[in-house]
């Protein structure tokens, strides 16, 4: 039985942050929207592919990752906790920017830095000390219930990507052919590849 490969775009910063008048302020002010495509990365909606794909190698998952696939599962909004962590961050380096403390240019490194390191929690590159990604109790949770049913596959997991209808304008008649590589063999460059031709944009 095959793993499901849909995915779905999952926020970094969450909609939560724009809710907190001093937050948006700053996210504004530096120019990030909750819809702009930065602030995305695709990921798969069943947790079970999430699984199988950390049953891949370092490596494997590394060049995943750099196509800007995260290797934890879609959970939407659902994460409070990101929320949680976000915002007094947030509204400290407001704080900071309203009393003179920080300059435009540490304000502006500040929040990148955050959004860096929130990006880096999304995508599961940030490990606890058991080697495994740091999440929320409900990512956890839906991936200790998984079970794959398949091993991971590369080609597969692109031609979801290319085949979905939302990657593509109505105009728009795309083909694209799988690679003949084995799944183990597919680097930045078959994600890469798609990621750049198929890159779903958020509006």
């Amino acid at each position: 039985m095959d793993l499901n490969y849909d995915f779905e775009m999952q926020s970094i910063f969450p909609k939560a942050a724009w809710l907190v008048p001093e937050c948006k302020e700053l996210l504004d002010g530096q120019g990030i929207a909750h819809n702009m495509k930065g602030n995305y990365v695709a990921a798969f909606v069943d947790p079970a592919t999430a699984v199988a794909l950390w049953q891949e190698t370092a490596d494997f998952r590394s060049s995943f990752i750099k196509a800007d696939w995260s290797t934890l599962p879609y959970e939407g909004e659902a994460d409070a906790g990101k929320a949680h962590f976000l915002i007094p961050k947030s509204m400290e380096i407001h704080a900071k920017a309203a009393s003179g403390a920080y300059s435009a240019e540490a304000v502006r490194y500040a929040v990148y830095d955050l959004h860096l390191f929130t990006r880096k929690l999304t995508m599961g590159e940030i490990l606890d000390a058991n080697g495994k990604p740091t999440c929320s109790d409900l990512t956890r949770q839906r991936m200790s219930n998984a079970r794959p049913a398949s091993k991971f596959d590369a080609n597969k997991a692109v031609m979801a990507m290319a085949s979905d209808p939302r990657n593509h304008r109505a105009h728009e008649k795309t083909t694209v052919q799988a690679s003949p590589a084995k799944p183990t063999e597919a680097g930045l460059g078959l994600f890469g590849r798609a990621a750049r031709a198929f890159g779903r944009k958020t509006n």
